[in-house]
């Protein structure tokens, strides 16, 4: 073997094993109380890590409501009002239609909150949902979001409706980049209908001041369910249907652009989900443990990980010099492959650990078979020449 070929085998090797310490030992920095992988963890099943189970029910709460003489609904009892109980989902609503429309909404935003390995079961006489998803750092917040009605209204200051959810195209969280940092910016793309009253809407609720210069603006809010988005008024007409909401701007942290994003993203989910046609409430929520023990998990792992040891040890005895290269090709697979099964937040269950399993034995096999096959090979081009 030439000069010019034994170096890049040699550098082959070494990225080989640069590759597998970082795989299998990770990259660690000093963090303020000690040091911190940098390499993403595995995501791991629920059959592994446990799960979440929770149950979503009918809201079966019941509201004080106020009527004055005219039937409209005001805040305070008096002369002429009437005050009635009224529930919070009507019985005309309790039908098969909206409990069917509530799991597929529900389904839809797991799906958009990149929900995993989940599952979800519905009683088709009372509309409870029984979702069990992955637990994980993200749990807390994906069952919040299951329950959000998702109800978006622009209002006027009298709390007239102007535009809702009808209205919405779509919605996407998006950047720009300038000296003061990353801005990240909700936009709700409105639809024909929308566009057309969303600009009546900028020519009426404009940016005013008083002869004093005090703001005497009339405004319009922005909300989803009871919690406010955006107040403001406009400055010029917008005519492109384009609801343009900031976030917030980070420099150099990307922590805090994190946070910003997911935000975003969050808002995005409920508005491109749809709204919920019942209110529902979580009258559930428990942690399920995984059926796996720690010695049912790690010592099969540490065993196989002995055989494949011996069986490459095996390798380089029988075959020298090219089944010591073999290997280390086969490592460098191994590794390369849990480093994309990482950074692609690839969720790991039994089955698919023992489909790694099978596609390394597979290898190992077929690196014998080619082994075998070249030794083979040699000895019949010595014979054929001789």
């Amino acid at each position: 073997m030439k000069i010019e070929e034994k170096l890049k085998v040699t550098l082959v090797i070494l990225v080989i094993i640069l590759i597998s310490l970082i795989s299998f030992g990770g990259i660690y920095f000093p963090k303020m109380k000690g040091v911190e992988n940098m390499i993403p963890d595995y995501q791991l099943g629920m059959d592994l890590e446990g799960s979440r189970l929770i149950k979503l029910g009918v809201d079966k709460t019941k509201n004080t409501v106020i009527y004055d003489k005219d039937g409209k609904v005001v805040d305070k009892e008096g002369e002429g009002t009437t005050k009635k109980e009224e529930p919070v989902n009507p019985e005309d609503t309790l039908t098969q239609e909206n409990y069917n429309k509530v799991k597929e909404i529900v389904q839809k935003r797991l799906d958009m909150m990149n929900t995993s390995d989940y599952t979800i079961r519905q009683n088709e006489k009372t509309g409870e949902l029984y979702v069990q998803i992955p637990e994980n750092a993200n749990t807390d917040l994906i069952a919040q979001y299951m329950a959000v009605k998702g109800k978006f209204t622009v209002q006027n200051e009298n709390n007239e409706v102007l535009l809702n959810k009808s209205h919405v195209k779509k919605a996407e969280v998006r950047y720009s980049s300038g000296a003061t940092g990353t801005a990240v910016y909700l936009t709700i793309q409105l639809n024909k209908e929308g566009t057309q009253i969303f600009q009546d809407i900028t020519k009426t609720y404009v940016i005013s001041t008083d002869d004093e210069g005090k703001d005497n603006s009339k405004k319009i809010t922005m909300k989803i369910d009871d919690s406010t988005l955006l107040e403001t008024a406009f400055d010029s007409e917008i005519s492109n249907g384009m609801i343009q909401m900031s976030i917030g701007t980070a420099t150099t942290d990307s922590s805090t652009l994190d946070g910003y994003v997911k935000e975003a993203s969050n808002i995005t989910v409920l508005l491109n989900s749809g709204e919920l046609p019942l209110t529902y409430e979580i009258s559930e929520n428990r942690y399920v443990m995984s059926d796996l023990t720690y010695e049912m998990f790690y010592i099969p792992v540490a065993v196989i990980g002995a055989v494949l040891v011996i069986g490459l040890i095996f390798l380089m005895l029988k075959y020298k010099k090219n089944g010591f290269l073999s290997s280390i090709a086969l490592i460098g697979y191994l590794a390369v492959l849990l480093l994309v099964l990482r950074y692609t937040n690839v969720m790991l269950t039994m089955e698919g650990m023992i489909a790694i399993i099978i596609t390394v034995v597979l290898d190992y096999i077929f690196t014998i078979y080619l082994l075998n096959f070249r030794r083979r090979w040699g000895k019949f081009r010595c014979s054929w020449h001789a």
